[in-house]
């Protein structure tokens, strides 16, 4: 029986969820690196890490059996070969180790940490499957204490770190006392740098943003006799968050379902008006000439009438929202196993958002999952932003998903060092500072307002400029350097010879 496997899947899983269990990722991984230092058949590693895989993915992902995302068995389908691939992928890195503890238990244990976060990497990219959740860093974004050396090597650098530590804790009985002291005092060196010292000093000037999480029902969002009462909670919130000046006034991704069309939305940027306060909203724009499909967007309403679009979504969800883009992806939409319609969007820059008696704030906007992809973030931080804000609606896909996605913006904050707002329909809609604590909330899954002020950004830490490219090939091209070393005899061999 495949105990270790399903019990380090099992402990994986858990420290997933949406609870403090997070740092049961530390310890999650060791039954099954035991198990695969053993003498055992190549296959049977695979396939105990394909059990781990399914345990630790399939309870991960186990929100989707809460969501109301469309009808039929599209969801099903596509949760079915997620599952499959995504099992497949931690399989594949249980036979790498597999494989190297053949010739060297301990050369596996070190190659570990670069083949987890290599497969880690990879499966986050639209050219494999597309899927950048339930990484092992996010398991730690709630105790941000922890997590501060994402600063320096971001998500995949964290996830580096949380392998490297149970294999460690696997290593450490083959050990002298001096070497593992010293393996304990470098396993330890990222906690360092949750000292106020490693992080750069936040601005002096802080920015006013009110949130609108207005707690539509998904079955409510598109009933036509509930435009107006929809759009009444919005104004009534709207007008509840305003007693106080603000800078910014943020509503949730799809709070605003008409077709914003290429002249923008006057009747958007007449409610600005009457606000006297710039409006950033989710939209959807009417295909624009040579292109075939809606794109998911956000706007910024102005005082003066505009409604320029300052962010497009890049990633929409596959099968759901994103529109058949492929052989496979239309065969399964005549199938009506795809229901999605909205293109791939491009990558945005900050809005410059002008401020009475102060220097303008440059300000990054997300829509939604893009904010899991941690490029993205990155990117409009090195173009200047100083604030960052994600836009969300998890009506449909339920209170788990959403307490996910709000791990994953205070993350956002910690790599980039930049404060972010989170504005969800259903919550959580949350004020994070650049440290990833939480300054505000609103009660999630309520009708709710407030305004908090956030201190804009000061300047960017080591993760800006280094990106997950370099840390992704540093942990990658080590384990290879690794796996090259099982090729050549050791000294032992050889004088054996």
């Amino acid at each position: 029986m495949p105990v270790a496997a399903l019990l380090s899947g099992a402990v994986l899983a858990v420290a997933s969820l949406p609870a403090p269990c997070g740092p049961l990722v530390f310890v999650g991984f060791v039954p099954l690196l035991r198990s695969l230092l053993r003498a055992r058949s190549l296959p049977l590693a695979f396939r105990d890490g394909c059990l781990a895989g399914a345990l630790f993915f399939g309870i991960g992902y186990g929100w989707v059996f809460q969501a109301e995302l469309g009808s039929g068995l599209a969801l099903a389908v596509a949760f079915v070969l997620a599952l499959s691939l995504l099992s497949a992928c931690f399989g594949a890195f249980a036979l790498a180790v597999a494989w190297l503890a053949r010739r060297s238990p301990p050369l596996a244990l070190l190659a570990a940490p670069g083949l987890w976060v290599g497969i880690e990497f990879a499966r986050s990219q639209e050219w494999l499957l597309a899927v950048p959740w339930n990484h092992l860093g996010y398991a730690l974004a709630d105790q941000p204490s922890l997590v501060q050396g994402a600063s320096l090597v971001g998500l995949y650098g964290l996830s580096a770190w949380i392998v490297a530590v149970n294999a460690a804790l696997v290593l450490a009985p083959r050990l002298s006392v001096p070497l593992r002291s010293g393996l304990a005092l470098l396993l330890a060196t990222p906690l360092a740098l949750a000292h106020p010292a490693f992080a750069p000093d936040a601005a002096e000037e802080a920015l006013v943003v009110a949130a609108v999480q207005p707690a539509i029902e998904e079955r409510e969002r598109h009933i036509a006799e509930r435009l107006q009462p929809n759009l009444r909670r919005l104004l009534d919130l709207t007008a509840s968050a305003l007693a106080a000046p603000v800078d910014l006034v943020v509503w949730p991704e799809s709070a605003w379902e008409r077709a914003l069309g290429t002249a923008g939305d006057a009747f958007l940027a007449a409610i600005a008006h009457d606000l006297d306060t710039p409006l950033v909203t989710g939209a959807w724009r009417m295909p624009a000439a040579g292109q075939s499909s809606w794109r998911n967007t956000a706007v910024l309403a102005t005082r003066d009438g505009r409604t320029p679009v300052v962010a497009e979504k890049v990633h929409p969800v596959p099968v759901y929202e994103r529109a058949p883009d492929g052989p496979a992806a239309r065969l399964l939409a005549r199938a009506g196993l795809w229901s999605g319609q909205f293109g791939r969007g491009e990558a945005g820059a900050p809005l410059v958002l002008p401020r009475a008696g102060a220097a303008p704030a440059p300000i990054g906007v997300l829509v939604c999952v893009d904010a899991s992809h941690p490029e993205l973030a990155r990117a409009l931080r090195l173009a200047g932003a100083r604030l960052l804000v994600t836009i969300a609606n998890e009506a449909g896909s339920g209170a788990w998903s959403a307490a996910l996605n709000a791990r994953v913006a205070r993350l956002r904050a910690i790599e980039n060092r930049m404060p972010v707002v989170r504005v969800a329909n259903t919550g959580p809609t949350l004020w994070i500072d650049a440290r990833g604590r939480v300054v505000a909330a609103l009660p999630a899954g309520e009708p709710a307002s407030a305004a908090h002020a956030l201190s804009l950004a000061g300047a960017a830490p080591p993760y800006a400029g280094i990106g997950d490219g370099a840390v992704v090939a540093a942990c990658f091209a080590t384990a290879l350097a690794i796996a090259a070393a099982r090729f050549f005899p050791s000294r032992k061999e050889s004088s054996d010879d």
